[in-house]
């Protein structure tokens, strides 16, 4: 069961707790404190907003303790110029080094992508990733079989089309397909999860956190069409029937990084309900 402490000398009964719940079980009890409603507790997704909240630090939880939050201002934050600068120079990197990345560097992305809002915190995204650099090039030989497989069933199907030119490249030393990246990561989510879009805001802060830390990242759209199609790539990978494969990314240390920034976009289509 969900519990919160109050330390009473701290809280000032403002009730910023009461109105951060997503879940509105945190309620002001009969000592005059707030806590979660005992009967509500199960309602509650551990997100820890009634903790995180309090400007008085006065309250720990259950499930996070005081001493595993940090304070804001003990947080460097960027400008908003350094921030929007930050998003706006992320670019798909195709040209990959050989180095292969550590598992420091993967678990410093992976606490920030841990991070990224799922429905009602449900956090269901599991992730496959290649740590070792021959098994990427496993991948890609699957994703050649796949691609054989359709040429076939119908050479003239557009993934037979595809398929054809992938082919000949990698007879010419060329992978067109993960781009002799190092690493690929696959995300995934349970066939029956209501929102599978969790996986995608994730694999996004995947991108970006890789890319705070000078690594690489490209959408790995061929991998994902394979894997939802071959099922010998999905045994390879270990990801059963009763899961969706939501998206993926190829990863490693750029080889060309871009002198200048912000190329030209179509303008957005945006709809403004007035």
């Amino acid at each position: 069961m969900r519990s919160m402490i109050v330390e009473p000398a701290k809280c000032t009964r403002c009730g910023i707790c009461v109105k951060a719940c997503p879940a509105g079980i945190v309620k002001f009890g009969e000592a005059g404190l707030p806590e979660i409603e005992i009967k509500a507790s199960a309602n509650c997704i551990e997100c820890g907003h009634c903790a995180l909240f309090c400007p008085e630090s006065a309250n720990s939880l259950s499930f996070l303790k005081n001493e595993e939050m940090v304070a804001v201002s003990g947080l460097k934050m960027p400008s908003a110029e350094e921030a929007m600068n930050f998003i706006k120079t992320r670019r798909s990197i195709r040209r990959f080094k050989k180095e292969q990345l550590s598992r420091e560097i993967f678990d410093q992305i992976f606490d920030a992508v841990k991070l990224a809002p799922t429905a009602s915190n449900q956090q269901p995204v599991r992730w496959v990733v290649s740590g070792d650099p021959e098994k990427t090039k496993e991948i890609t030989n699957l994703i050649l079989c796949w691609m054989r497989e359709e040429i076939f069933k119908d050479p003239t199907s557009r993934i037979a089309l595809i398929g054809a030119s992938m082919i000949a490249k990698a007879k010419a030393g060329e992978d067109a397909l993960l781009r002799d990246a190092p690493h690929v990561a696959v995300a995934v989510v349970p066939k029956d999860h209501m929102w599978p879009e969790d996986a995608s805001i994730a694999l996004t802060y995947f991108e970006l956190a890789a890319h705070a830390l000078g690594v690489g990242a490209c959408w790995g759209g061929f991998l994902t069409v394979a894997i939802r199609n071959f099922e010998g790539l999905r045994e390879y990978l270990g990801i059963s029937s009763d899961e969706h494969v939501c998206g993926a990314q190829m990863l490693g240390y750029p080889l060309l990084r871009p002198a200048r920034q912000y190329p030209t976009r179509k303008q957005l289509n945006i709809s403004w309900i007035k």
